[in-house]
């Protein structure tokens, strides 16, 4: 398993989330975490712990989609092209950057030409550590704000091709990630505890930086939060004594229960009043004569409150209700008596006094005579034709209907029930009339109850005559029976007498503990203890503040657990144990060597751990506090540079590396070493190398050309406003003589082709003058190149001796050639100001045509010579 995959798989083992995401941030961000990353990740700890976290933060662990994956021995992925980039920057739209499946292909593009586009694309497809800066949308179009940047690679997969979809904050596709990307800021030295300079394999920086930089600088925030919360428990000094509330703010901890201290702090009515009461209690200088007085006056409260309980008895909601259903009552018996009555006459004129007593009593024997004598085998009434009166033993006939309609008025009996009813309404109004509803008590009880409750007497006066006013109301609708619109009691003073009659009995205890010693004792701890709570109150918000502070901090130091570095720094020097090997050693000192740091040794070197032998790769430098002291910029970028193709050596693989700018522009002394080493590794498999140093641009030339590996040119230029437009081969001070001869035969072939005008415009005119400008500087090239050997070149920084022999043999005639060639382009450019009398027309086609070909000749020639004159020296 690669380095990179145990790293991962511990992180998902061993780490918190928090932690997690903090490995992404270093492994993403090549340049450090910003003061942002440390925030966040700040929070995040905080959060981890159940602190507050406001803005709602998320981690975002290292996962598998942020490294790139493991390769197979043999395998190869490459590049063929990336094209269609949209939405990123402002590139051209419908661009395709075509790159050699092999080989080397180096893209240049100036400042401003889109090149960081599309390398900030490739190092977010292929996974790189660099992961700093975004692929935004371009900031000039408001309306691609909100979209999504996108592009297509082309890849090659063990000679298979397709095409990949890359949209950006998506997972890229592993096969994407294959491709290696040169990360130049990738830290791969750092100085030990033991202040050795120590080599970090690709990818250990992350769990160094993890154990020596994040949790070093979280600890300092955690340190300096936590000294900022004051938990000092002075303030609240005049609280500590031997009492509840004394013995707890002694001992406020973030395990105090602020309930309880609530309710210690939160004093009733009943609890101030307590206070007074004690104090008047040890005050009094006979409280057991005091605390008599007290009982007798709870005594009489008490019996005001019973005597308006009973007087509110007679009045109240539920006495109406009863007094409604007997009026209700009455007047329902007193209309079935009338029915009843009516259903008796029947129309009939009856003799007076039928269906009172007296008949009743004629009835009743006439029923007994009946049913026991005349007709015991027949109910009474016995009615049918043949039957007979049993008063006047007359045939009934018709008279038996009579007979029955008297026995139904004798069982309902409702004159009777009418009767009663009347009669119970009537003992009601008569019990509510006489009903006793005064409180009764005297002007010294008045003053009795002033000095409790002022206006306690006012509402016993007022509920007394709003008693007698409902007493009022109900008699007269004993007789209206309409039961509307019942006068308001008012305030019920019973409440207020109880309460102040239980006061009187606590008072009266409070008054007889006054009287013994000891029981006294505890009445002055009791108002100790209501003081201390009445002082707690003053203050309760700030003791509470302290308590949520002492429990904010006790969160913070929970955090302390996640923050210890020496698991992390352990498991990094085991990791480090297992990836250095003798192998990987003398990789690096061949790569130090072939960049020109060989003057950086490594060596091993085996350390005790714990009974364990791990291995530590070094390089031998003088130590110091920092490695910039040690280390220029270039020996730091060539330790990255020769780190990462030392690695890949080992790899043993043979997919794509990408390179942005390899080397830095300061440092001159390695450029070209890194350019034949990077041509060297084109022979091995497929190298893309984006920068913007023509210098290096045309060393890696130079270098692929002695390799004899041909390189493959790309140029990216901005154009109308849009940038990353794409064009194949070199930039025009980089072309070989024969790549512009090339160039100016196809412009005299699109000119041929218009055709040319007899009279051509002053535009035209000036694109012709444009190719003389070039075929002069051709000429220089050829004159650099070609006659004088490439003996000394620009961007060169030595001469050439050994080509020096090239120069042996140049004709007058040669030379004379290349001057007139020269002159006739220096005629027509416009490099000096011409007259304007001279006014001649520009060169056709044709003539552009033969001044090319007289160049092609001479050049001929010069090569024919020189070749006779090798083949007679052989």
């Amino acid at each position: 398993m690669a380095l990179i995959d145990e790293i991962l798989k511990w992180s998902e083992e061993k780490l918190p989330l928090w932690q997690r995401d903090a490995a992404r941030r270093i492994f993403q961000q090549e340049n450090g975490l910003s003061v942002d990353d440390y925030a966040e990740l700040y929070t995040l700890l905080k959060a981890a712990h159940g602190l507050p976290n406001p803005l709602g933060l998320t981690p975002e662990p290292l996962k598998a989609a942020h490294l790139p994956p493991v390769l197979q021995a043999g395998e190869k992925v490459v590049l063929k092209a990336i094209r269609n980039l949209v939405y990123v920057n402002r590139i051209a739209q419908g661009q395709k950057l075509n790159f050699a499946p092999s080989g080397m292909t180096v893209i240049y593009g100036g400042n401003g030409s889109g090149k960081s586009g599309y390398v900030r694309v490739m190092k977010r497809a292929c996974r790189a550590r660099d992961q700093a800066e975004k692929v935004l949308a371009d900031a000039n179009d408001p309306a691609a704000q909100n979209s999504v940047p996108k592009a297509i690679f082309d890849i090659e997969i063990n000679g298979a091709c397709k095409p990949i979809h890359w949209t950006f904050n998506s997972d890229s596709p592993d096969d994407l990630a294959k491709i290696s990307v040169f990360d130049s800021h990738c830290a791969r030295a750092y100085l030990t505890a033991e202040q050795d300079v120590a080599y970090l394999p690709y990818g250990l920086d992350v769990v160094e930086n993890l154990a020596n930089k994040v949790l070093p600088e979280l600890t300092r925030r955690l340190n300096e939060e936590i000294a900022t919360i004051n938990v000092d428990r002075q303030p609240f000094q005049h609280l500590v004594g031997e009492t509840e509330v004394g013995r707890l703010v002694l001992a406020l901890s973030e395990r105090t229960n602020p309930d309880k201290v609530k309710a210690l702090g939160t004093l009733s009515e009943i609890d101030t009043a307590q206070i007074k009461e004690i104090d008047a209690a040890l005050a009094e200088s006979d409280p057991g004569k005091k605390a008599k007085e007290h009982r007798l006056s709870a005594g009489r409260l008490k019996s005001w409150a019973e005597r308006i309980e009973t007087a509110l008895s007679w009045v109240s909601d539920a006495a109406i209700e009863k007094l409604k259903k007997i009026t209700d009552t009455t007047v329902t018996a007193n209309q079935t008596e009338k029915q009843a009555a009516e259903t008796l006459q029947s129309g009939e004129l009856l003799l007076p006094g039928t269906g009172e007593p007296v008949w009743k009593v004629l009835f009743n024997a006439a029923r007994k005579f009946s049913t026991e004598v005349a007709y015991p085998e027949h109910s009474f009434p016995h009615a049918t034709a043949e039957a007979k009166c049993p008063l006047c033993q007359q045939p009934l006939n018709d008279a038996g209907e009579r007979l029955k309609r008297f026995e139904e008025y004798i069982q309902n009996d409702v004159a009777k029930a009418a009767a009663e009813q009347r009669q119970k309404l009537e003992a009601t109004k008569v019990k509510i009339e006489r009903a006793n509803l005064s409180v009764s008590f005297d002007k010294s009880h008045v003053e009795e109850l002033a000095q409790l409750d002022d206006a306690v007497a006012s509402i016993i006066n007022a509920f007394e005559k709003n008693i007698e006013t409902r007493r009022s109301w109900m008699l007269q609708n004993l007789n209206s029976y309409t039961w509307v619109d019942a006068p308001a009691l008012g305030e019920n003073p019973r409440k207020r007498l109880r309460n102040l009659a239980a006061h009187q009995f606590k008072s009266a205890r409070i008054l007889a503990r006054a009287v013994d010693e000891v029981k006294k004792k505890s009445l002055i701890d009791k108002r100790e203890e209501l003081r201390v709570r009445q002082n707690l109150s003053a203050c309760l918000g700030a003791v509470l503040a302290l308590i949520d502070r002492f429990k904010m901090r006790q969160a913070l130091k929970t955090c302390e657990q996640d923050l210890k570095t020496r698991p992390i720094s352990d498991k990094s020097k085991e990791f480090a144990s297992g990836a250095v090997t003798v192998a990987l050693k003398n990789a690096l000192d061949e790569e130090f060597k072939s960049l020109g740091i060989g003057h950086i040794q490594t060596k091993l070197k085996d350390r005790n751990d714990k009974g364990k032998i791990k291995h530590q790769l070094l390089l031998d430098l003088p130590t110091t506090n920092k490695l910039e002291q040690i280390l220029s910029e270039g020996e730091q970028r060539a330790i990255a540079l020769g780190s990462f193709l030392s690695e890949l050596k080992l790899a043993n693989h043979a997919c794509g590396i990408v390179f942005d700018d390899p080397v830095s522009s300061l440092d001159h002394i390695r450029r070209g070493r890194v350019a034949r080493r990077l041509a060297v590794e084109s022979k091995q498999r497929q190298v893309l190398i984006f920068t913007h140093d023509v210098v290096f641009l045309q060393q890696l030339r130079d270098q692929c050309d002695k390799l004899n590996v041909p390189p493959f040119f790309c140029r990216l230029e901005a154009n109308r406003g849009f940038y990353g437009n794409v064009s194949e081969g070199l930039p025009w001070t980089h072309k070989s003589y024969g790549e512009r001869i090339d160039f100016l035969e196809k412009a005299q072939k699109q000119f041929e082709k218009m055709p040319w005008p007899a009279d051509p415009s002053e535009e035209l005119a000036r694109e012709m003058i444009r190719q003389y400008s070039f075929l002069r500087a051709t000429i220089e090239r050829v004159a650099q190149d070609f006659v004088l050997g490439g003996t000394v070149q620009r961007f060169k920084d030595y001469i050439d001796v050994k080509k020096l022999k090239l120069v042996i043999g140049l004709q007058k005639s040669e030379v004379d050639e290349i001057l007139r060639i020269n002159q006739r382009c220096h005629d027509l450019v416009e490099a000096h100001d011409p007259s304007s009398a001279k006014d001649e027309p520009p060169p056709t086609p044709d003539e552009l045509k033969q001044d090319i070909a007289d160049l092609q000749k001479l050049i001929q020639g010069i090569t024919d010579r020189r070749k006779g004159a090798a083949n007679r020296v052989t």
